[in-house]
């Protein structure tokens, strides 16, 4: 008796592990099956990844699972021998031209985010590249510095007059601070 209620007890928590992982397997396949169709939709269908494995899979844990009933697993859960039931790449006998899938690829794409390159580009060409100050703004700040050096802290206002005469940002001028100080102390 105490064998039997244990057994019971452990089938329970067999049968809810089992569909706690039967969801998530399930959504994944759903995922992939998903994916795959966008990949034969880009494709145009010049490859296809088979799925018949996938039924089967399920079939055959399936019937393995309620094989306690004393169902035996039929005939045609089993995969057969010239069946894909492994997800492979199935290639048609045609000639694919690896150049000229690129560039449908690339004219495809190009046609769907031709947009956002567009706003990506002039976002890129607004940002001012990172470089060496001009050498007449620089030559004046360290001018600046060398005439207050015991005390290289400019105010506010000394920033804003630097900032006009150098032509540059007061986030330049401050940068430019920070780091001659980070050098030469």
């Amino acid at each position: 008796p105490e064998l039997d209620h244990f057994m019971e007890l452990y089938c329970n928590v067999l049968q809810r592990y089992h569909e706690e992982l039967t969801h998530p397997y399930k959504e994944a396949m759903a995922f992939f099956k998903k994916i795959e169709l966008q990949l034969d939709a880009i494709s145009k269908g010049s490859l296809s990844l088979s799925q018949s494995g996938e039924t089967k899979t399920e079939a055959n844990s399936d019937s393995a699972w309620h094989g306690q009933t004393g169902a035996a697993p039929s005939i045609e859960d089993e995969p057969e021998e010239g069946d894909m039931s492994s997800g492979e790449v199935d290639f048609h006998d045609e000639m694919i031209d690896p150049l000229a899938e690129d560039q449908k690829l690339k004219e495809q794409l190009l046609r769907k985010y031709s947009g956002y390159i567009f706003k990506l580009k002039q976002e890129f060409l607004k940002k001012k590249k990172k470089g060496k100050l001009p050498r007449e703004a620089r030559q004046m700040l360290l001018d600046w510095w060398t005439q207050h050096y015991k005390w290289p802290y400019p105010s506010e206002a000394e920033k804003t007059a630097l900032a006009e005469s150098t032509g540059l940002d007061q986030k330049q001028i401050n940068n430019w601070f920070i780091n001659q100080r980070k050098r030469h102390w």
